[in-house]
């Protein structure tokens, strides 16, 4: 009787050992870089409706994750704004891997997307930026943040499409277009180079593109009314893209 019960007693505590590590969820912890896109431009609650805000309620479904993310996209900016030494940009990314560090042992996923500003003509730090100087300033961007964070990984998302008469502080029309495409074929020569770095989302570009109307706010500029920054819905088609990018780099980090 007494060996009966014993068993019991053992398989009651073996069960409940199992049911607790099921319900143990990994975090993935995501710092979110860019520039207008990424913090939300227009958007009346971007603290609720950026992109990286969907983005990581995405990813944490996806992976069956919580998920704890910094967004450090700020207007304007371009690569040149977030290279370390110039203090400028890169120093929000600072505050926010040491944030997260305090919170969590987990490595950091770096879903970068930058180039928008870049491509400009006029107006933005840098511009225009040539692509072997795009691509110089993605890797130093990266290799500091490798030297910050360990065992962290790199996500490039595509730059996504805009009006070809874009055209409101800063001047981009048609040859910024042709930069931006440009800027492509640099993320495709990054991920391929590098280990730890993960081609991103590169079909919002065409699919935003088509359907610019719905997705994009319309807005006043110097050449008539331009399409730059996605919209609510727009940001959640975005995010999710984001998110299977973010999904897909996580699990291929882990074989």
């Amino acid at each position: 009787m007494k060996r009966l019960l014993y068993i019991s007693l053992m398989a009651c505590v073996a069960l409940g050992i199992m049911g607790a590590k099921a319900q143990v969820k990994r975090t993935c912890n995501i710092v979110f870089i860019g520039n207008s896109i990424t913090e939300g431009a227009l958007h009346q609650e971007k603290d609720k409706t950026a992109p990286p805000v969907f983005a990581a309620h995405y990813v944490g479904r996806m992976l069956g994750a919580d998920v704890m993310f910094r967004n450090c996209g700020r207007s304007g900016a371009t690569t040149v704004d977030f290279l370390p030494e110039r203090e400028r940009d890169f120093k929000r990314v600072e505050r926010a891997v040491a944030d997260i560090k305090k919170q969590s042992y987990e490595p950091i996923v770096f879903s970068i997307m930058l180039g928008t500003n870049d491509s400009a003509s006029t107006g933005p730090l840098g511009s225009p930026v040539s692509n072997e100087d795009y691509k110089k300033n993605l890797l130093t961007i990266i290799e500091r943040l490798r030297q910050m964070s360990p065992n962290a990984i790199f996500v490039l998302q595509r730059p996504v499409w805009y009006s070809p008469n874009t055209y409101n502080g800063a001047m981009y029309l048609v040859a910024g277009q042709k930069r931006l495409v440009g800027y492509a074929n640099i993320l495709i020569e990054l991920a391929e180079e590098n280990d730890d770095v993960y081609l991103g989302d590169f079909k919002s570009f065409d699919y935003l593109k088509a359907n610019y109307k719905k997705y994009y706010f319309a807005e006043n500029g110097n050449a008539g009314v331009f399409y730059l920054h996605p919209n609510v819905d727009g940001a959640k088609k975005l995010a999710k893209r984001w998110a299977q990018a973010i999904t897909r780099a996580v699990k291929a980090s882990k074989k």
